[in-house]
């Protein structure tokens, strides 16, 4: 619970302290690409200061040029052409030409300055500077985009940008706790279940040994054997169930092992402890693979295997039926069936069933089928799916385990 908190303030303090400083960075960016904008705008009003200065001088059109090279073509940070009023070039800067007179450049580069002059033209990024007088066209600025526009243009994007990385990171780290949670939740269930089923396990054996002493004063001895038998089978069972809790809650370490004797011997346990009733419900058992050794868990597999048949058991409720164990291998894979002829399970709850807490009896956690998934899973890098479930007809379920598990 203490983790859960924390991880629970983290979050909060991600979102909170994230949007300040996100909101904070966009204000501080924006404020200095306005202070740039606004002294870039401020070169055209000094053109115009200017020109007024001039524009009573004989030779106008000469000091025009001379203002407009020291004030503006040298101080600009974005292509600039500056014509006479027949779009003849008379000096540029920011094109990637060198600055010199145009009877200077070769024809490629005239045409090229040309079409530049063009394009401006047709966007209409031009200043016009006029005698007063008269209004003649004495001299045309054509200007291009600067960085400073481009990068308040581009400034939208990057927020958006920035807005769905931010919320795409903070989602994947509550994804991320969400599952460490979980991993916490099994691994304390584990071996919480390990501990509580220590101590009872070893009395019910001791008292197991102490009745089997005993079975000489009682008649009929073999019943009392027999019983005797069952109960330590029974008792044996439940310390394999304390184990493979442990299991769950450590590493585990695949070995070779004979997969066909594992799930024989899963069959047998539970042929004679299917609930008795008017009904028959038949195990049935089919090897189809070349393999019998494969790397896995027999304790763990067996585990899984016993979720999946006491479920397919109680599909079958009241029904008569049998359910199918059918084996097969293809390539380094090997498979295994549980099929049953029960109510079937809903397309809706078909993608929830191996959901932790998720369960459609009016008992139970919803831990038997998320215990398998991640038996076979995480610590077998295999799958586990449903392959067909119809109503009425029953269910199939397919696991896949690989044959050498690195």
């Amino acid at each position: 619970m203490k983790k859960s908190r924390t991880n629970s303030l983290f979050i909060r303090y991600y979102f909170i302290i994230g949007s300040v400083v996100i909101i904070l960075f966009f204000v501080l960016y924006t404020n200095a690409l306005l202070f740039k904008v606004r002294q870039e705008l401020e070169v055209f009003p000094k053109i115009y200061a200017r020109f007024a200065e001039v524009s009573t001088k004989e030779d106008i059109e000469s000091d025009l040029l001379k203002i407009i090279l020291t004030e503006v073509v040298q101080k600009v940070n974005y292509p600039i052409i500056v014509t006479d009023d027949k779009n003849v070039p008379k000096c540029w800067k920011n094109i990637a030409l060198p600055s010199k007179d145009i009877d200077s450049l070769s024809r490629p580069e005239q045409e090229h300055i040309k079409q530049i002059i063009q394009k401006m033209e047709k966007r209409e990024s031009h200043i016009l500077l006029q005698e007063p007088n008269t209004g003649e066209i004495i001299s045309k600025i054509f200007y291009s985009e600067s960085p400073t526009i481009k990068r308040l243009k581009f400034l939208p994007y990057l927020e958006f940008i920035t807005l769905i990385l931010f919320i795409a990171i903070g989602t994947f780290g509550i994804i991320l706790m969400k599952k460490r949670e979980r991993e916490h939740l099994w691994v304390a269930l584990a071996k919480e279940t390990a501990h509580q089923f220590g101590t009872p396990i070893t009395s019910l054996l001791g008292w197991i040994e102490l009745l089997k002493s005993k079975t000489a004063e009682y008649k009929d001895i073999q019943q009392m054997e027999d019983i005797v038998q069952n109960m330590k089978v029974d008792v044996h069972h439940l310390e394999k169930i304390a184990s493979r809790f442990g299991k769950v809650g450590s590493d585990i370490k695949i070995k070779e092992a004979n997969i066909e004797m594992t799930i024989y011997e899963t069959l047998e346990y539970f042929r004679d402890r299917i609930p008795s009733s008017n009904k028959q419900v038949n195990l049935n058992y089919i090897h189809r693979a070349e393999d019998k050794v494969i790397c896995f868990d027999p304790d763990l597999i067996k585990w899984a295997l016993e979720n999946l048949i006491k479920n397919a058991i109680d599909a079958m409720k009241d029904k008569s039926g049998n359910i199918f164990i059918i084996t097969y291998d293809k390539e380094d894979k090997f498979y295994i069936q549980i099929k049953d002829e029960g109510c079937g399970i809903p397309k809706k709850a078909q993608k929830q069933i191996f959901d932790t807490g998720y369960t459609t009896k009016n008992r139970g956690w919803g831990l038997g089928l998320a215990l398998t998934k991640r038996i076979i899973e995480e610590f077998h890098n295999g799958k586990i799916y449903i392959t067909k479930s119809e109503p009425n007809e029953g269910t199939t379920i397919e696991i896949m385990l690989p044959k050498k598990n690195k």
